[in-house]
Formats: structure tokens, sequence, C-alpha cells
């Protein structure tokens, strides 16, 4: 197999690790409920540590260079442990020589939590499957061994992709509604909205939607049902777009690009659900345009090809990054994240009672509060993630999906990751 030692940073892992510091870093969740009983710890460190030669990316941490950051891949297992504390701590700068992710087991739950500047929601998902995968072959027979020649694709796909001298998207950026409230520090609770896929995806071709447009119209009218005064800004729903659907790689990487949906209500807030849909409708379809990510494309490939940039040292470079990454998540109000089906393995098909995905806290961007959703055997997940102790806005958004005549279910957990029907 290819021997990996280090590896360059990828083109977005530049901007998502340009706000790290020693309290903060941007963090994303994935966790599985497997039907076979109570997780075995010594099986599951042992899946942990079969699939290190097939994901060097995945098993590495960020290391700080003079120019830029980059990966050093390693060998040391993550942090493996039964969860009882905090939901999503902080994976921050350390020098432990573990890579940035941690594996967590509560009764018949794995969970990884992982450091954005290791892969997205996609690449992340397909080092999950292969672990739940492993995991339930060795609960069938201990003994097996792990047999695969395949390395997992590393390569920057921005890099693939970019076109010198192509033409840029626009890089100004709105001044976005903010939710009103205020971010406690270290403070994140979850709240789950369960739905049939089916009665949402039914209810979205009625309106000629996709279902990530008419959840957006879900957020906006909650946004203006719970803003306590006239909303004069543009409420804007942030989208990453997951590029491989358009510019082909097998890269478990980042791939991804952010969009928005947008709509402003000019100081009025008593619309309707459907002026709402009326006005977002075809806005996705419009930006997920090849030739309009494209654009988007070369905007991020412009930033490590300048070439003054390149010879500028880091530590000089990352107080602009950070001004032009508070510049960006200014025109959000939060962010929906939806990653579609969940399990891709037919091994894994019956084995898996359900599956959640958690955006983490993202108090460093100034964000109150943001959404992620996932579908699996049926049922439509929605989490909203949230960074104080006032949940009006999640359940102003829960409400307007249930009007909807939605059969929906929810659960929620306190600060300390434990949920409502755990204690």
């Amino acid at each position: 197999m290819e021997k990996f030692s280090w590896i360059k940073i990828d083109t977005a892992s530049i901007m998502f690790t340009c706000l790290s510091s020693k309290t903060w870093g941007r963090t994303f969740r994935v966790s599985a409920n497997l039907n076979n009983g109570d997780i075995n710890p010594e099986l599951l460190k042992k899946a942990v540590k079969d699939l290190i030669p097939r994901f060097p990316s995945i098993y590495s941490c960020l290391k700080k260079g003079f120019f830029w950051n980059y990966q050093q891949c390693v060998t040391a297992l993550p942090e493996i442990r039964e969860e009882h504390s905090k939901i999503l701590l902080p994976i921050t700068y350390r020098n432990d020589g573990r890579p940035d992710f941690r594996v967590l087991y509560y009764k018949n739950r794995i969970a990884i939590e992982t450091a954005h500047h290791i892969s997205d929601g996609k690449g992340m998902g397909e080092y999950f499957n292969a672990l739940l995968e492993r995991y339930v072959e060795l609960c069938d027979n201990p003994l097996s061994e792990y047999k695969t020649e395949k390395v997992e694709c590393t390569e920057n796909a921005f890099a693939r992709y970019y076109e010198k001298g192509g033409e840029k998207a626009d890089n100004t950026t709105i001044k976005a509604y903010r939710l009103e409230g205020e971010i406690e520090p270290g403070f994140l609770q979850l709240i789950f909205l369960y739905t049939p896929v089916a009665q949402l995806l039914e209810k979205a071709r009625e309106k000629s939607m996709t279902i990530t447009e008419y959840v957006a119209a879900s957020l906006i009218l909650g946004t203006l049902r719970r803003a306590e005064k006239p909303v004069n800004l543009p409420i804007s729903i942030a989208i990453p777009v997951n590029l491989r659907r358009f510019f082909p790689t097998d890269s478990v990487r980042n791939f991804t690009v952010q969009t928005e949906i947008v709509f402003d209500p000019k100081g009025k807030n008593d619309y309707t659900f459907d002026e709402i849909c009326d006005s977002i409708r075809g806005q996705l379809k419009e930006k997920l345009r090849k030739s309009e990510l494209q654009k988007l494309l070369n905007r991020y490939g412009s930033l490590t090809t300048n070439p003054v940039l390149r010879v500028v040292p880091n530590f000089i470079k990352l107080p602009v990054m950070r001004k032009m990454q508070h510049k960006s998540h200014a025109a959000n109000t939060t962010i929906l994240t939806n990653t579609g089906e969940a399990v891709n393995n037919e091994a894994l098909k019956g084995k898996i009672e359900r599956i959640e995905g958690v955006n983490g806290d993202t108090s460093g961007y100034g964000l109150i509060s943001t959404c992620s959703a996932l579908t699996h055997n049926g049922l439509f997940t929605l989490c909203f993630s949230v960074c104080s102790h006032d949940t009006s806005w999640p359940m102003q958004c829960v409400r307007v999906l249930s009007e909807r005549g939605l059969d929906i279910r929810i659960e929620s957990t306190h600060g300390n990751g434990v949920r409502k029907d755990e204690m």
C-alpha cells in the first residue's frame, strides 16, 4: 500500500483552520445506533485500528507550517472512550500524536466527532460506513482478518478542478439577519426532529421544491415568527454543496462549497409559508449549475495559487483569512446541511436502528444555531445545534413543519449530551 507521512492541507481546510484556537474548532458528528446489543469496546478499538492503512488522510492531525498548515499522517489511535461528557468538545491544536477525530460509544451507539479540516460530511460518511461494517464483521467473527488493498483517495479535488484564469464568483457578501439571543460559550444542546421522508418529499413536491428548499422555507418562517422586531435584513440560509455530484472524485477529503437561499422580508414579518415558498423556489436550481459552481471553485482555488499569499508567512496570512471568514459568515443567518441518504453499504442494511448527523458548535462563526439533516431507513432527521438555553427558534421551525401536516417526533439533549430519555 502507498505510504503517507504528511499531506498538503486541502483548499477548504485552509479556511476552516484559520478560525481554530485553543478553545474552539469547527467540528461535526455522526452517530449510529446498532441493533446487535451494547458496544464491545475491544472490538470497536480493533475496528478503528484495522482501518488506519485505508484512510491515511482521516488518521491525521493538523500541524502549523511556515507558509501553510499541513496534515501529519499518524498511526496512533484516536481517542476512543465511553460517552459521558459534553457533546462535541473542541478538537483543537495538540501535540499528542493522535488524529483529529474521536470515537465514542454509549450502550448500542457509536459516534465519531471530527475536526472539519480532516474531511466533509461525505468523506467522513465513507469512513463511518467502513468503521461500522468492520465492527459488525468483528461482532460476527472476532478473529476475522481485515483484508483490503484499497487506499482511499486523498487528492485535493479543489486543485484538480481549479481553472487558472477562469471566471471567479463575485466575492461580495451581504449582511444577513442574525438570530436573536446570546451565544453561551461552551454550551451546546441538540434538538432532533424525526419525520417520514416520504411524507416530507410529498409535501415538497406539492410546492415544486426539493426537500432542502422546503425545510429552508420552514426555517425562514420560523425566523420571522421568532423575531421580536421587524426584520429589515435578508434571511440567508447557507447550504453546503457536495461538489462530487458535479465534479467526479473519489476523494474523502473536503470537497464542498457554500451557496445560499435568501429571503428578504423588507421589514414585514407576517408572510405565509406559501409566500416564502414562492419567493425562494428555484434559487438552488439556479445556483447549482455546473458553470456557477465552477466560478466558486475558481474563487477557492485562487486563494492557494495567489503568488503573493504563497510567499507570505502563515502568521501574517492568518489574521487576513480570519477577517475574510468573519465577513463571509456575517452573510449567514444559519446553516442547513443535508447529507442525504446516510448508509451506502449493503453490508449494513438492517444492522442500524438510526443514524444522526450534527453540526458542531458554530459560535466561532457568530452563529447561535445551525441545522443538519440526513435520511436513513425512510426517516428524515433534522438536528438543531443550539449554543444557548433558549430553544424558541428551533421550536418555531418545528411548529411550522408540524402545521404542514407532517408526523413529527422530537427528542433533545441537555448540555452534557445526555438525552432526556437516557436520564
